[in-house]
C-alpha cells in the first residue's frame, strides 16, 4: 500500500460491501509484489523477518532485529501503521514499547511503559499508541507522531482508581488489560486477565481517552481474558477467553460476539477446545480463524452469521497468534518453546519453537519454520532458567508492494 492511507479514514470510507476486500487483488507487476513475515521470539529476544522464497511453500530469512540491545526483553506482540512503514512492538519483560522503522529496521522510539507491557495498537488516526500494561494495571497513552518520529506518553487509565470502573462496583485488584482493538464506533474495548477467573472488559471511548463501560460481574458475566479482533465492515467484535488445566475436560476455550453499538454481548460459544487465544481474518473477509492453545486446535467462523464453517484438527504443538498472508494463501501460526517466557497461566509447553504455515484452502500445515532450531541446544539448557531459548509468540505480516486494497491487512479496520 503506498499511499498513507489512515485507519480513521478507513473506519469512514473503508465499509466494503460483502466483507473485508481482498488483500490479494493487485495492481501494477507481480514480481514487485511481496510481502514480510515479522514473527517475535520473545525468548532469545530477536524479530526475525521473513519472504517466501523461490520454492513452493518456502520461506527465507532477510532480516533479524535483536530487541536485547534496546533493553526489549521479551518482545511480545506487533502492530502496524496502516502504511507498514512503521512497527510498533510491546516488550513485557524490558517493561517498554518499541518503535521500528520497517524499511531499514531502525528503531526510532524506546519507551519505558512498564512492567508487563503486552500489547501497543495504534490508534484508528494513528495519533495515538495505546497500551496494555499488565504489571502496572494501566492502558497507557502516547502521543505518536509518525512523521516527525516523535513519541511521548500523555496519560494513563488505571484499572483500579477509575470512577467508572470503581461505580461498576467488584474487586478489580488483579483484573488486568491484557489486549485490545479498536471498533467502528470509535471504542477500543480491552480484555481483562490474565487469568479466565480474572476476566472481564474495559471499553473505552478511544477519542477522550475515558472509560465508558465495564463488563464484569455477576450481570455480565464476560470473563473474556485473551484476544480482541474487530468485523471488518459490520458492527460487530470479537473476543476469546481461555483456561488451561491439567485434564483438559476441565479447562475452558469461548469466543464472545458483542454488539459494538449498544456494546453488549450478542454471542457467547465455544471453540471446541481448551485455552482459546488467537485469531485472525483470511484476506477476503469471509472466514475467521480462531486457535486454542492447549489442544492445539481450533474452528472457521463465517464472520456474517457467526457460524462454524470447519474445525481446524492441528494447528501445530502450543499454538499461540497468527496472521494471514496478503494473498489469501497462508496463515502464519506462532509455536511455543519448551520453556516458556510469557503466558502464566497459559503457559503452553511447545516442542519445535517458530511458526507453522497453514495453506487457507487445505486447512492443514504446509511447512514449519525455526529460525533458531531447539535442537540445537541440550535438555540442561532448556531446564537453565539462565540461559535463552526460543520461544515464540507475537507475529505479524507486513505486505510489501502497491497492493490494491480498500482495507489493510491488520485492523482495525
Amino acid at each position: 500500500m503506498t499511499d498513507r492511507l489512515t485507519r480513521r479514514s478507513v473506519l469512514q470510507t473503508g465499509a466494503v460491501a460483502g466483507g473485508l476486500a481482498l488483500a490479494g487483488c493487485l495492481s501494477g507487476d507481480s514480481e514487485d509484489l511481496n510481502y514480510e513475515i515479522w514473527a517475535l521470539d520473545q525468548g532469545t529476544n530477536t524479530g526475525y523477518i521473513y519472504e517466501p522464497g523461490e520454492d513452493e511453500d518456502s520461506f527465507e530469512q532477510v532480516d533479524s532485529i535483536d530487541f536485547a540491545e534496546h533493553q526489549g526483553e521479551v518482545p511480545h506482540m506487533v502492530d502496524f501503521t496502516a502504511d507498514y512503514e512503521y512497527a510498533v512492538v510491546a516488550c513485557t519483560a524490558g517493561a517498554r514499547t518499541i518503535v521500528v522503522r520497517t524499511e531499514d529496521r531502525e528503531v526510532v522510539a524506546n519507551l519505558e511503559t512498564g512492567p508487563g507491557s503486552h500489547f501497543a495498537g495504534i490508534s484508528p488516526d494513528e495519533e495515538y499508541i495505546h497500551v496494555d500494561v499488565i504489571g502496572e494495571g494501566t492502558i497507557k497513552r502516547l502521543d505518536a507522531d509518525f512523521d516527525e518520529e516523535e513519541f511521548e506518553i500523555v496519560d494513563e487509565i488505571v484499572i483500579t482508581e477509575d470512577e467508572t470502573v470503581q461505580d461498576h462496583g467488584g474487586d478489580f485488584e488483579g483484573r488486568d488489560p491484557i489486549c485490545h482493538q479498536y471498533t467502528q464506533e470509535g471504542y477500543s474495548y480491552h480484555t481483562l486477565g490474565p487469568s479466565y477467573h480474572d476476566g472481564g472488559l474495559v471499553i473505552v471511548d478511544h477519542d477522550d481517552f475515558s472509560v465508558e463501560k465495564v463488563l464484569h460481574g455477576d450481570d455480565d458475566d464476560v470473563p473474556t481474558n485473551c484476544g480482541t479482533i474487530p468485523h471488518p465492515t459490520e458492527s460487530k467484535f470479537y473476543t476469546t477467553a481461555g483456561l488451561p488445566a491439567e485434564d483438559p475436560e476441565d479447562g475452558i476455550g469461548e469466543y464472545f460476539v458483542f454488539d459494538t453499538e449498544e456494546n453488549e454481548v450478542v454471542e457467547r460459544e465455544s471453540t471446541g477446545g481448551v485455552d482459546a487465544h488467537g485469531f485472525w481474518y483470511t484476506p477476503d473477509g469471509e472466514e475467521l480463524w480462531v486457535l486454542n492453545r492447549q489442544t492445539d486446535d481450533g474452528l472457521i467462523l463465517d464472520p456474517e452469521t457467526d457460524e462454524v464453517i470447519e474445525e481446524i484438527d492441528d494447528y501445530g504443538p502450543a499454538p499461540d497468534i497468527m496472521w494471514s498472508s496478503p494473498d489469501g494463501e497462508y496463515m502464519f501460526v506462532t509455536l511455543r518453546g519448551p520453556e516458556q517466557q510469557s503466558g502464566s497461566p497459559h503457559a503452553a509447553e511447545g516442542e519445535t519453537p517458530g511458526f507453522n504455515v497453514l495453506s487457507i484452502e487445505d486447512r492443514e500445515i504446509v511447512t514449519t519454520v525455526e529460525p533458531d532450531s531447539i535442537d540445537n541446544y541440550s535438555e540442561e539448557e532448556i531446564e537453565d532458567g539462565d540461559v535463552p531459548t526460543p520461544d515464540f509468540h507475537g507475529i505479524g505480516v507486513r505486505p510489501i508492494g502497491d497492493y490494491d486494497s480498500e482495507i489493510p491487512n491488520s485492523p482495525p479496520f
